[in-house]
């Protein structure tokens, strides 16, 4: 996944960037806890994947905010769907793994 500063940061690269690193830093699943942690807790998970989604929207991060709206979805819709969070968790990696070294 290559990282494409959107238009709207067009100009403020560097604040897109750290934007970036905050948002691969902290809410963000992986290592977070398992599957069967995040549906055994299904309302915060609810909440956390929505904050996922909503950053990931004002970012421009199309995959991140697919697969937090899809397993948001499924979540909603009570029946959680353990590959959809693995999507998610693979979109988030991707992102920290774009950026570049600090």
């Amino acid at each position: 996944m290559a990282i494409v500063t959107p238009a709207k940061f067009k100009g403020k690269e560097a604040f897109y960037e750290k934007m970036l690193r905050i948002f691969v830093k902290d809410p963000l699943p992986p290592q977070w806890v398992s599957f069967d942690e995040a549906v055994a807790d299904v309302e915060n998970t609810k909440k956390l994947v929505h904050t996922i989604k909503g950053t990931a929207g004002n970012l421009d991060i199309a995959e991140v905010y697919q697969a937090a709206l899809q397993f948001e979805t499924s979540l909603r819709n009570g029946t959680p769907d353990k590959e959809l969070y693995q999507a998610l968790i693979n979109a988030c990696d991707a992102v920290k793994k774009s950026l570049p070294p600090a």
